[in-house]
C-alpha cells in the first residue's frame, strides 16, 4: 500500500497532459504535497520506539509483588508476570529490571533506588505501561 502512495506523483503526471496548465499545476502540487505529508508521517511512525510485545519488556522496570519459592511475581507493563530473580535476594516492593524472557517467565535483576527512578523516567515514551502501578 505504501508503494502506491509513493507512486502517486507518477500516477498524477498525466494530469499535466490532459488539463490546461493553469489547473494541472495546482492539482499536481496538491498531490505532491499530500504524498510528502504521508511520507513524513510514515517515517515518524517507523522511528517510534517499540511499546508492545516482548521487545518492549526487555529492560522494562517493574516492582516485586510476591515471592513464591524460587519464582517471584513482578508487576511490569500493567501486568503481573512470573519471574526468576537469580541469586540476588529480592523483597516485596523492590524495583527490578527485566533482563531476559524465557517463554512466559521473565528473568529480572534488582535495581538500586536511584537507578530505578532514572529508568522509569526514560520509559515515559510508552505512558500506558505505568497504569495500575502502585
Amino acid at each position: 500500500m505504501c508503494h502506491l502512495i509513493l507512486a502517486l506523483p507518477l500516477l498524477a503526471l498525466p494530469v499535466l497532459w490532459l488539463l490546461p496548465l493553469g489547473a494541472a499545476i495546482p492539482l499536481y502540487g496538491v498531490t505532491l504535497a499530500l504524498t510528502v505529508g504521508l511520507l513524513v508521517l510514515a517515517v515518524t511512525a517507523m522511528r517510534k520506539p517499540v511499546c508492545t510485545g516482548a521487545e518492549a519488556l526487555l529492560h522494562a522496570v517493574g516492582t516485586v509483588r510476591a515471592i513464591e519459592s524460587r519464582l517471584v511475581r513482578v508487576w511490569v507493563g500493567s501486568e503481573l508476570w512470573s519471574a526468576e530473580a537469580g541469586a540476588e535476594g529480592v523483597a516485596v516492593g523492590d524495583a527490578v529490571e527485566v533482563i531476559g524472557i524465557e517463554g512466559l517467565t521473565l528473568r529480572v535483576r534488582k535495581l538500586e533506588k536511584a537507578d530505578a527512578a532514572s529508568r522509569q523516567a526514560v520509559a515515559a515514551h510508552c505512558p500506558f505501561h505505568s497504569k495500575g502501578e502502585s
